[in-house]
């Protein structure tokens, strides 16, 4: 008797959690469809907020982009501005180191030579001017020779205003040597400068191919993300279908487990009352 109340203990035990888990089920399968536009309507707002962002991101590379290549475009100019000053530079350079060898060498010693001969034509003057003095002391001759400033005394000047050309010919050559030095060391950070420039130009062109490596993968996240958005509807429907019929095949379990727990149930009192029908039968 204890075991047949054990056994229909377990039979209404398996119909209460058969029936537990059917209308698990039920609820399993219309949650699906009763929540699927608000879904539908959070997904959709979601992807058009990330597809915005996308955009917003895309079109701040191509602003990136466009100040890159502007960039580049003005150091191409400042490369090339170096480059026509590097050329003026050396020829600067060459032109003063051509002037500062005339006014050093040629000139000076041309100043130089200048001075020996008025100098020298000082002494013939000289002599001629008392030559001349002397003549013009006869008066039978008639000579008529009295200059305010002897040709001997104005040649002695100008020959003593050359005096000081050399000096200053030397310093203007010191000058133009030391600017030619100077030249030297500009057109040499010129250059220093103009591979740096050069260097920053090469940096901004991978910037640039970095930033053309991220537009395409945003235009790609962007067309997927397009795509999940025009077939969201169609997904949602397929995922709700997926899970209505995984609680349907689940509610079936459910609905075979209480015919069997029934069927055991009505079996067990057959089983009870024929026993008991054989117990109080007469012998």
């Amino acid at each position: 008797m204890d075991k047949s109340n054990n056994r229909r203990r377990m039979s209404v035990f398996l119909i209460y959690f058969a029936s537990i888990g059917l209308l698990f089920s039920l609820l399993g399968i219309s949650t699906p469809w009763i929540v699927k536009p608000r879904i539908n309507r959070n997904l959709s707002e979601m992807l058009d907020l990330f597809s915005t962002m996308l955009v917003t991101t895309g079109d701040g590379l191509s602003v990136m982009d466009s100040t890159i290549e502007k960039a580049k475009t003005n150091l191409t100019t400042i490369v090339t501005t170096f480059d026509n000053l590097d050329s003026t530079f050396d020829s600067i350079s060459k032109s003063l180191d051509t002037s500062a060898s005339l006014i050093g060498d040629d000139l000076r010693l041309t100043v130089n030579d200048t001075q020996v001969a008025l100098e020298s034509s000082s002494s013939s003057a000289e002599l001629i001017d008392k030559t001349l003095s002397f003549l013009a002391a006869i008066p039978l001759i008639g000579v008529d020779y009295q200059p305010e400033v002897p040709l001997h005394i104005s040649l002695a000047q100008v020959a003593g205003n050359f005096e000081d050309i050399p000096d200053s010919l030397e310093d203007i050559e010191q000058g133009l040597t030391e600017t030619t030095s100077g030249i030297d060391t500009l057109k040499g950070d010129l250059s220093g400068l103009t591979e740096e420039v050069q260097l920053l130009d090469d940096d901004l062109e991978d910037a640039q191919l970095v930033l053309m490596d991220y537009q395409e993968t945003f235009d790609r996240i962007h067309e997927k993300t397009n795509s999940i958005e025009d077939n969201l509807k169609l997904y949602l429907t397929l995922m709700c279908i997926f899970i209505s019929g995984t609680f349907f095949s689940l509610g079936t379990a459910q609905i075979s487990m209480i015919i069997l727990g029934i069927k055991s149930l009505h079996s067990e009192e057959k089983v009870v009352n024929l026993a008991d029908i054989q117990r109080d039968s007469p012998k």
